[in-house]
């Protein structure tokens, strides 16, 4: 008796028998399962960043700020009106993509080559998630999203403070933030460590100051490495003195994702999702500072096979995942623009 899961890899072995015979109702199971796994790894990648949840608003801010008053025997202070915090919605979006084929591929075309397409499809969630990340927190602009696939209500999606005059709570050393003016989209007409300091300090005068990680493109690993107070991680392939012991040593197995040294108290990573001239810091030990909205309905999240169409010679199956973006914990990050003195919001298409 052979034990073990049919897995995708039983598919992509499955070159010497057509998808007829092999048989789609034997497939199906098979790529069910395999976007389950897909799905699990989707999350991690970016659970740095994001937590998952249903919920589609949330209320965010200070409930209230109060201040003691001086008094005497005889003062009676003023009450004071406690202000609620501001809601921010999260979006739920639909994305698709179609496997087509004809009746002559069914017959002459493998199980290896349906694994394949799905695997295709698998890659194409994976960077839309990464888009919607990006665009979440790298945009500066409120905007208001129609909830189209629930029941049509108008959720007020946020960024990262942004100087919209909503209420931002009060820092750990009783920091008072005036909404209007304050803003975590900095641009500068160079990158500097005086200003990358500055940029570190607006997130950690919050109270982020756990786990703080800074991303960066490789495009700008160089300049970033020869800023005044950058430390780099040591290379694992070179020998050191017993007196040097590196503490941590450069990850050298991927160039476009890695920790590659400290600066400023925080930990610096090259992020192959990262844009030339931008930065991006947050606290990793804080409160993530996006959720990824899912549908209520457990059976509707992540990627998964939505519908099939047959209508002789063709046939198509859709792939669909409902899903959305949106930034919960507004000061918990920091977008930083060093190619201009006003920040400006990048084209993201990827």
């Amino acid at each position: 008796m052979t034990t073990g899961t049919h897995d995708l890899s039983s598919l992509l072995v499955a070159r010497n028998q057509s998808v007829a015979e092999f048989g789609l109702t034997n497939i199906i199971p098979i790529l069910q399962r395999e976007l389950a796994a897909h799905n699990q790894i989707a999350m991690m990648l970016v659970s740095d960043l994001a937590e998952t949840t249903m919920d589609r608003q949330r209320k965010y801010g200070v409930g209230s700020i109060a201040d003691m008053i001086e008094a005497d025997e005889y003062s009676r202070s003023p009450t004071q009106r406690s202000a609620p915090g501001d809601t921010v919605g999260f979006p739920l979006k639909r994305f698709q993509s179609a496997i087509g084929w004809t009746q002559d591929w069914f017959e002459s075309k493998t199980p290896a080559d349906m694994a394949i397409a799905v695997q295709s499809v698998e890659r194409a969630h994976l960077r839309m998630i990464t888009r919607e990340v990006k665009r979440a927190f790298f945009l500066s602009s409120n905007y208001t999203w129609d909830d189209f696939l629930v029941d049509g209500v108008d959720l007020a999606v946020k960024r990262l403070v942004n100087a919209d005059g909503a209420s931002i709570p009060e820092g750990p050393n009783n920091e008072v933030f005036d909404g209007a003016t304050h803003t975590h989209y900095i641009g500068e007409a160079s990158l500097t460590a005086a200003f990358l300091n500055a940029a570190i300090n607006d997130l950690v005068e919050h109270g982020h100051g756990n786990n703080v990680k800074i991303a960066v493109s490789t495009t700008d690993e160089a300049a970033v490495r020869a800023l005044t107070g950058f430390v780099a991680y040591p290379d694992p392939r070179i020998t050191y003195r017993s007196a040097d012991n590196p503490a941590q040593t450069l990850d050298i197995t991927r160039l476009n994702n890695r920790a590659i040294g400290i600066f400023g108290g925080a930990e610096v990573w090259v992020k192959s999702w990262m844009m030339a001239n931008y930065i991006f810091i947050w606290d990793a030990g804080s409160p993530k500072p996006l959720v990824v909205r899912q549908r209520a309905n457990g059976g509707m999240t992540g990627l998964r096979i939505a519908a099939t169409n047959s209508a002789f010679p063709l046939y198509a199956q859709y792939m669909q995942a409902d899903f959305g973006v949106g930034v919960w914990n507004r000061t918990n990050g920091v977008s930083y623009y060093f190619a201009n003195a006003t920040y400006a919001n990048p084209t993201i298409t990827s």
